[in-house]
């Protein structure tokens, strides 16, 4: 049996990854640069460089799937009992429906994404606030606000599609 990872998901953990890396930049500025400009850092290598960055990659994806499993495990649940958004659980009516409406995969990935998206900024501005950038947190806060708008969307056409799928069965 052959077990692939679909582009989409790499896709979507490394640029996850890859944002919090860049928001964490931000976030701790001046640490980053006293560790630059020391010299701690030796000369690389072509071989070094290169073992470097499949680490890096591999980093960041591994930190952008643990993005998305906290948004699956951790703010989902959050998000139905505070009723920001309302979901059916039945998978078996989404994956009935699925077969007539295949626009409910690329809804349901959207609002994985979006989900995804509300995790990284939750969590970046946290960190943010944890370290007094009071602007940057902000910043993320409003950008998690617009991305619980598009998770809210994204479910409502998603419960719709199928609540009107299950009536004409």
């Amino acid at each position: 049996m052959e077990n692939k990872i679909p582009f989409y998901n790499i896709v979507n953990m490394l640029l996850t990854g890859f944002v919090f890396s860049g928001c964490c930049i931000f976030i701790y500025y001046s640490i980053i640069i006293n560790l630059l400009t020391t010299n701690v850092i030796p000369e690389i290598s072509i071989v070094t460089e290169s073992i470097i960055t499949i680490g890096i990659l591999s980093i960041t994806y591994e930190i952008g799937y643990i993005i998305n499993r906290i948004g699956s495990i951790i703010i989902e649940p959050i998000l139905i009992k505070t009723k920001t958004i309302s979901f059916n659980n039945n998978y078996k009516k989404f994956n009935d429906c699925s077969k007539e409406y295949p626009i409910l995969g690329t809804l349901s990935r959207e609002y994985a994404l979006s989900r995804t998206s509300l995790t990284l900024f939750v969590i970046t501005a946290i960190l943010a606030l944890l370290q007094k950038q009071w602007v940057l947190a902000l910043v993320f806060l409003l950008i998690t606000l617009l991305f619980s708008f598009s998770c809210r969307k994204h479910a409502k056409k998603i419960l719709a599609i199928v609540e009107a799928c299950t009536m004409f069965q």
